[in-house]
Order: structure tokens, then sequence, then C-alpha cells
């Protein structure tokens, strides 16, 4: 799973919730339009030997990310984004993981 179960996928003290392939998707749309960004979506999906609409876990993101970031262009700055959001909620949830155990 993306987030912990039980978990709301928010981090306490931030706005921000861990990336999933619905927020990639709709960066893909933002920047190529609907149409174009679904064809985008489910290419880097194919590439990377998932199925577009069943992203479930981090690692099948990190791949799906990874294959759209081969397409080149437009495509590799909307991975690049999305790799960044992903590595700034995992950080910000160790460092809020180690607070939070800290304070016990």
């Amino acid at each position: 799973m993306l987030s912990p179960p039980g978990s709301p996928g928010r981090l306490p003290g931030y706005d921000l919730r861990e990336p999933v392939e619905a927020d990639a998707l709709a960066s893909l749309r933002r920047v190529f339009g609907p149409e174009r960004g679904e064809e985008r979506w489910s290419e880097a999906c194919r590439t990377a030997g998932l199925s577009a609409g069943g992203v479930r876990t981090r690692v099948q993101l990190t791949q799906a990310v990874q294959a759209l970031a081969a397409q080149g262009g437009p495509s590799t700055a909307v991975a690049r984004s999305v790799e960044i959001r992903m590595r700034t909620y995992a950080r910000l949830a160790a460092n809020a993981a180690a607070t939070a155990g800290g304070a016990q």
C-alpha cells in the first residue's frame, strides 16, 4: 500500500500526502491535456509491466515514473516532479516518525 493501514496519508504538521498514481496522471493531464496525458501514463505503465489504473504500491509507482522519465521531453519533467514529491514525503514521514518516537 502507498500509506500504512489506518494512516490518513497526511503528515502531521504538513499539508502533504503521499503521492499516488492519480497525482502522476493529474500532472500529465495538466501538461499534455486529458487524452495525451492518459496516453503517456498508459505507455509508461505498459513499459514498466503494469496496468494503468492498477498502480497500488510505492514500488509500482516508482517503476511507472521511471518509465515515464524514459519517454523524454516534458514527460521527464513530470516524472522528476513526481519523484521529488515521493522523496520529500518519505523524508518528512521518516522525520515525523523519528520525532514521534523520541517523544515517547
